[in-house]
C-alpha cells in the first residue's frame, strides 16, 4: 500500500519496497553547483590579479572567497537528487532543523545523502515509517 504525503513543493511516495521523492532537488543542485563554480572561479582570477598588482586585499579575498565555495562544490557532488531510493539502500534517516525549517537527509550506503526539504507537515509520518521499516531515525 503506498501513502502520498505532500511537501511544500512536491510529494513524497511511502511504498513497500521504496520511496519516489517528486521535488527540485536537481534544479536546486545545479543552481549551487554554477554558484560555487563561478564564485571560485571570482577567487582564482582575484588571486592572479593579485600577482599582478599586489594588491593584498586581492588575495586574501580571493582566497577565502575561493576555498570556501570550493568546499560547497565538492560538498555538493557527493549529493544525490535521486527521485526513486530503495528502502534497502537507505541507511540512516536524519532530521535536521535549521532557521525554523525542517529537513531530512536520508543518508545512502554508497556514501551519498538525498536531502528532501521542508517535510515540517509530515515529519511524523516519516518518523514512523523509517521505524516500522527499521531503519535507523536521527
Amino acid at each position: 500500500m503506498e501513502r502520498t504525503l505532500p511537501l511544500d513543493k512536491g510529494e513524497i511516495v511511502l511504498g513497500e519496497e521504496k520511496i519516489t521523492i517528486r521535488d527540485k532537488a536537481k534544479k536546486e543542485k545545479f543552481r549551487r553547483v554554477a554558484s560555487s563554480s563561478m564564485w571560485t572561479l571570482f577567487g582564482v582570477l582575484s588571486v592572479l590579479r593579485y600577482m599582478k598588482t599586489g594588491d593584498e586585499f586581492l588575495l586574501w579575498s580571493g582566497s577565502i572567497i575561493g576555498l570556501l565555495h570550493l568546499a560547497v562544490l565538492i560538498y555538493s557532488l557527493f549529493r544525490t537528487t535521486k527521485g526513486e531510493i530503495e528502502l534497502q539502500e537507505i541507511g540512516k534517516a536524519i532530521f535536521k532543523e535549521r532557521n525554523g525549517k525542517t529537513f531530512l537527509d536520508l543518508k545512502l550506503k554508497g556514501g551519498a545523502k538525498r536531502r528532501i526539504s521542508k517535510v515540517e507537515p509530515v515529519s511524523n509520518e516519516l518518523r514512523a515509517f523509517f521505524l516500522e521499516k527499521k531503519i535507523e531515525v536521527q
